[in-house]
């Protein structure tokens, strides 16, 4: 070797440690692992495996070897599970092709379970691969995904109705418990406004306020509509919140329905009315009746003691008798309208006893020009009827429809189905309404809204109706019309 190249060589050497020795700090420092190799081919130029040329430090922790000791070796002797898991195959595509490649793979081989993040890119006739360990982030991942079933089968399942809006309180997406209780498909109520369920705008308003406000809802009641108009008393909890993915604000709702709940606190209150009635009508009928008797039999003694001659003398005795017999007559339909009947129960269609019932009613619907309009379901099992009293108390309910109607305008709908374990028999009107302050004094004894009337025959009604084991209550609004709900028990027997 001449002695000008020796000289340089001197020079070169210490140069190229330096550097060797800075790239590999500088690999070494990465946050992820970096391994270089070259493909190992056989004597048909196939590739057969790979050697380690270059490890860092990182890549040695990942894959639990130390990075020293890999340098030289071959990959599938010291890690057979590349070969396994297709790895290989993969790097020698990138080898061959020239083309990079990215995969995740769960490697479950050679002592290790772990998530791997993997790009190859091809060097010479090799490659090097940048490798990192994603388990924790595919724990992550998976956790996410656990949580979001767990809550999604929460949201598909709950027996209450939930709803997910936007800020504008256009829906985005409901149970099947919502779609249950309000009668619609769910894709029905994609981007409808919350607005329309409500009854009365001025609450929906209000809510929407506190919500902007707050932020929430606790708890609060209010009158919601289900497909049909049909009113829904509910519970109403909501929340706004923004979502974490999108960082789009939304509202989640929750609706529970208290209708059955406030209905079988208006029966009970309607039952201890009733039972009150019934003993009020007693003590009058008891305490009126001597009385009124005994005014009867000193009429007829004062009649024949009386001389005919003296003048109006059989006028005021017809307007006393009249009178009395007025008296006696309504003490008897009180009496009458509060205490249970006696029934001749007879296992009858309730299609066919409302189809005969109306049948009663055909001349007044004709002089005043109402339309019927009947929907009744084929699905109804028969019911313990008793049809001559069930018959008076549809007729009541028929008549007080038709007068509140006006000519010409009116339609009377009446309508059969099945509701869980109840058989729901409706009877509705487009007439003028009945005010909320006398709703709740509906039913009671003399209480009536006609010039001439008792007042005791929409408690005759509900006294038939409870006799029957069923139930009767009314909505109505002002203007708009008026519907009778009387729901039977499905397989109970009534009341003898």
């Amino acid at each position: 070797m001449s002695k000008e190249k020796q000289i340089i060589e001197e020079l070169i050497a210490p140069a190229e440690v330096a550097t060797t020795g800075f790239l590999k700090s500088l690999l070494d420092s990465a946050f992820y692992g970096i391994m270089a190799f070259r493909a190992v081919r056989n004597n048909k130029g196939a590739i057969v495996d790979f050697e380690w040329l270059f490890i860092n430090d990182v890549a040695g922790r990942v894959v639990g070897r130390k990075a020293e000791t890999l340098i030289g070796k071959c990959l599938l002797e010291e890690m057979p599970g590349n070969k396994e898991l297709g790895l290989f195959d993969v790097y020698s595509t990138v080898v061959e092709t020239g083309v990079d490649a990215s995969v995740e793979q769960f490697y479950q081989s050679d002592g290790l379970e772990k998530w791997f993040k993997i790009s190859a890119t091809k060097l010479g006739d090799g490659l090097t691969i940048t490798l990192q360990d994603i388990s924790d982030y595919k724990e992550a991942i998976l956790d996410a995904k656990t949580r979001e079933l767990k809550y999604r089968r929460l949201f598909e399942e709950s027996i209450d109705s939930i709803f997910v809006s936007d800020e504008k309180l256009l829906i985005k997406e409901v149970n099947p418990s919502f779609g249950t209780l309000f009668g619609f498909e769910q894709s029905e109520m994609l981007a409808k406004p919350v607005s329309k369920l409500f009854k009365d705008e001025q609450v929906f308003k209000e809510i929407e306020s506190s919500l902007n406000e707050k932020g929430r809802i606790n708890a609060q009641e209010v009158v919601l509509l289900d497909a049909a108009k049909r009113k829904k008393n509910c519970l109403l909890n909501a929340v706004s919140f923004t979502d974490a993915t999108t960082d789009e604000k939304q509202v989640l709702g929750v609706i529970f329905d208290m209708t059955t709940r406030k209905r079988a606190e208006r029966e009970l209150v309607v039952a201890e009315k009733l039972s009150m009635t019934g003993k009020i009508a007693r003590t009058i009928a008891h305490e009126v009746r001597n009385p009124l008797t005994n005014l009867s039999l000193a009429l007829d003694q004062l009649k024949d003691e009386v001389p005919d001659e003296i003048e109006d003398a059989a006028l005021y005795f017809e307007i006393i008798e009249r009178n009395a017999t007025r008296i006696g007559a309504l003490i008897s339909d009180l009496l009458s309208s509060s205490k249970p009947r006696d029934l001749k129960l007879v296992p009858l269609s309730l299609n066919d006893v409302v189809k005969s019932s109306l049948k009663l009613v055909d001349d007044r619907l004709k002089l005043k020009d109402i339309s019927l309009v009947e929907d009744y379901s084929s699905e109804l099992p028969k019911l313990s009827i008793d049809q001559e009293q069930l018959s008076m108390a549809l007729l009541n309910l028929y008549v007080n429809a038709i007068e509140a109607m006006k000519i010409g305008e009116g339609e009377l709908l009446i309508s059969t189905c099945k509701e869980e374990d109840r058989i729901v028999l409706s009877i509705s009107d487009n007439g003028e309404g009945i005010p909320d302050d006398h709703l709740s004094q509906l039913f009671e004894p003399f209480f009536s809204a006609k010039k001439e009337g008792t007042g005791l025959g929409l408690t005759a009604v509900q006294n038939i109706i409870r006799s029957h084991n069923a139930s009767i209550i009314v909505e109505s609004e002002v203007g708009v019309g008026t519907a009778f709900y009387i729901r039977f028990k499905d397989g109970d027997s009534p009341q003898g």
